[in-house]
């Protein structure tokens, strides 16, 4: 038999919609199995106006459960008489069982007397009303209401309810409101009810679909007809509709029968920038533009109502005004910016704080002009200079421009359109781009002067933030911090450039006054380092070998991952990993001899197994010459690499034949001088090995 709950509220956000119905699966699950009733499968599903859940072939009684319950010291079983003592006689009963059932068990704190108590499993009918109640209630959202006297808090009101099991109806009631089986068509469509007669997920789907004005209660079904109606009405003028996925997503949830209504607009609209008219349609009214083959802008838009509608061409003309109204008012602040232009932006910059003790935004551009300046003499990037430099200076500018305060999703685009309009396309393209990449994994810029810029800007706003000490902890990160350091190990690794973060954050720190407190700046290494793991691990390399990696902040990162893909290459072999293990050993025993110079004198050696280890080195330092500072790239960190495999009979020999700690002080001191050079040579010429 299966269980139906449904519950009908008042219209809620589409936000809500993917985390009510995940909570819904998650909890009901979980009070199944608190309640001990076995099921096949629980499906929650909906739409903005009924969240529902059904659980498949659900038992028809929970589980008999057996448990034993401590009681008090085993000394009060039984009084000198033989008798149960008052103690024992009363935890028998509170337990429902006869004394002489009691046992004794051992434990840590002594022996304890037990009751070993069977629980009898219950009706599921009988406790179908507790558990549907705490599903209704249990659900959270983001934001809530409260409108009646009991004061349930609420994502939206609840105005029916469901409970079915099999075909009979579970009687609970939340908030006023009684369970039934009536369930209610689209909201613009009268009150009459529809009568679910059974829990089956098949037939209650069936139901709605079947009403005059079908309801798609399935998310998926709805997806697959909204992509459909959509894209045929684009179609239909010869098109393709832009199915940006997340305003698709949006849309099912805003929705229960959803129906695509097409229609044109001025052609006039068509000279505002592309994304400015995508950004009105999409993020203000949900309107799907229309594009041709090779993406261009269409005069059309398509937006989508709920459910058929006999009065078509109404509805498109009340779509179409509000799409000209709005479009009319980006055509507006767009004009308005054209004759103010980005000098007057940049200006306006000087009363818009960057954050607090850290100055204002005219401030962040002024540093990131500096550091984006720095970071064209350091690449040999003198080229780029004059487009790198107006970019940076105006990057910010937009945050001043009218569009960008109506519309914040366009910081950047728009600072890039203006700069084109006023003769500056050398450095618009970079402007565009500014904020890119937009999430951990997005496209990087695409110019080498957008890298550039964006390299700067972001690296700007990491080190500022740590000075002041506003540091990500937790989930907490409402500067996007954590999304701003990937962008800058992207940037510097997947690009090539020739800068390490240390450089680059030390240039950085040194664009602040003086004044400025440092609360916290010796973090942001950790803070890189666990970002740059994570692109490594991206990058299908294993995060954990970064650590043996002890230079990593003053290497170029594209340096660090050669040699992490060298260390892996070498790391499985039979032979590093002896080596490996007697690395380990000299580190250790450094550790606890202190501090050890590296001055051997040869006179001191007293067995064959120093001096073969000591001209192991020699032999090595001699056929390596100077690759050991240059090496680069993975081939060259090979050819370092695989060297230490030389050490391995040396250091065997040397642990076998002599004891390091002799009588002799001098000697002593002689021994951990050869193993400080070892250690040196395995731990600080490319990489600490130990740390594997």
């Amino acid at each position: 038999m299966n269980a139906l709950l449904e519950i009908g509220v008042e219209h809620l956000p589409a936000r809500f919609m993917a985390p009510a119905l995940k909570q819904l699966e998650t909890l009901t699950a979980r009070l199944l199995d608190e309640k001990r009733i076995t099921y096949q499968a629980v499906h929650a599903f909906g739409t903005y106006r009924r969240l529902v859940v059904v659980v498949e072939d659900i038992a028809d009684k929970s589980a008999d459960v057996q448990k034993e319950v401590k009681g008090p010291p085993a000394k009060l079983l039984k009084d000198a008489a033989g008798n149960f003592t008052p103690q024992s006689a009363g935890f028998a009963q509170k337990n429902g069982i006869a004394p002489e059932k009691l046992t004794v068990v051992e434990t840590d704190k002594g022996p304890f007397i037990y009751a070993v108590v069977k629980i009898k499993g219950e009706k599921t009918a009988k406790l179908l009303p507790e558990i549907f109640t705490r599903i209704v209630t249990g659900l959270e959202f983001a934001k809530n209401m409260v409108w009646e006297e009991s004061g349930l808090r609420y994502g939206r009101p609840i105005r029916s309810l469901i409970g079915l099991y099999g075909g009979k109806i579970i009687k609970f009631s939340v908030a006023g409101v009684e369970s039934g089986r009536n369930t209610y068509p689209l909201s613009s469509f009268g009150r009459k009810p529809i009568k679910v007669e059974k829990a089956d997920k098949a037939y209650y789907t069936e139901l709605l679909r079947s009403q005059p004005q079908p309801v798609l209660a399935s998310p998926e079904e709805r997806k697959e007809a909204l992509v459909k109606t959509v894209s045929n009405e684009a179609k239909i003028r010869g098109y393709r509709a832009d199915l940006d996925p997340e305003l698709v997503e949006e849309t099912v949830w805003f929705t229960e029968h959803p129906v695509a209504v097409g229609g044109d607009f001025e052609l006039k609209f068509l000279t505002l920038p592309k994304d400015l008219i995508t950004t009105v349609l999409k993020k203000q009214i949900k309107m799907f533009p229309v594009t041709d083959e090779q993406g261009r802008l269409q005069p059309y838009f398509i937006a989508v109502r709920d459910g058929i509608s006999v009065n078509q061409n109404e509805v498109r003309d009340g779509f179409k005004k509000v799409m000209s109204a709005r479009l009319s008012d980006a055509v507006f602040f767009f004009e308005n910016d054209k004759k103010e232009g980005l000098e007057k932006f940049k200006e306006k910059l000087k009363n818009i704080l960057f954050l607090e003790g850290l100055g204002s935004m005219f401030d962040k551009s002024e540093r990131t002009q500096k550091l984006a300046g720095w970071l064209c003499d350091k690449l040999g990037q003198t080229a780029l200079k004059p487009a790198v430099d107006y970019a940076a200076s105006h990057a910010y500018a937009d945050l001043a421009s009218h569009v960008v305060y109506e519309f914040p999703e366009l910081q950047g685009y728009m600072g890039g359109q203006y700069a084109a309009l006023e003769g500056r396309k050398d450095a618009a393209k970079a402007m565009e781009e500014f904020y890119f990449p937009l999430t951990s994994a997005s496209a990087l810029p695409s110019t080498e002067e957008g890298c550039i810029v964006s390299l700067a800007g972001k690296m700007d706003t990491l080190v500022g933030n740590f000075l002041i000490g506003q540091i990500p902890t937790g989930s907490e990160d409402p500067f996007a911090l954590r999304r701003q350091a990937f962008a800058v190990v992207r940037i510097l690794l997947e690009k090539g450039m020739n800068a390490s973060l240390k450089e680059l954050a030390e240039k950085s720190a040194s664009l602040y006054p003086a004044q400025t407190a440092d609360k916290g700046l010796k973090e942001l290494p950790g803070f890189l380092f666990q970002r740059l793991a994570l692109v490594l691990e991206q990058r299908r390399h294993n995060a954990a070998t970064l650590n043996a990696v002890s230079n990593w902040y003053e290497l170029p990162l594209g340096q660090v991952e050669a040699l992490v893909s060298a260390l892996e290459a070498v790391k499985t072999g039979e032979e590093f990993a002896s080596v490996l293990e007697a690395a380990k050993r000299v580190s250790n025993i450094l550790k606890k001899a202190g501090d050890v110079s590296e001055n051997v004198d040869e006179k001191l050696f007293e067995l064959p197994a120093e001096k073969a280890l000591y001209d192991k080195i020699h032999e090595v330092d001699s056929s390596l010459g100077c690759a050991v500072n240059t090496a680069k790239t993975k081939e060259e960190y090979l050819r370092v690499l695989k060297t230490y495999g030389a050490f391995k009979e040396p250091l065997e020999n040397f642990f076998k034949d002599v004891m390091v700690n002799a009588d002799d002080p001098a000697v002593r001191q002689n021994r951990l001088a050869l193993l400080a050079r070892v250690r040196r040579y395995l731990t600080q010429t490319v990489a600490d090995i130990t740390n594997l």
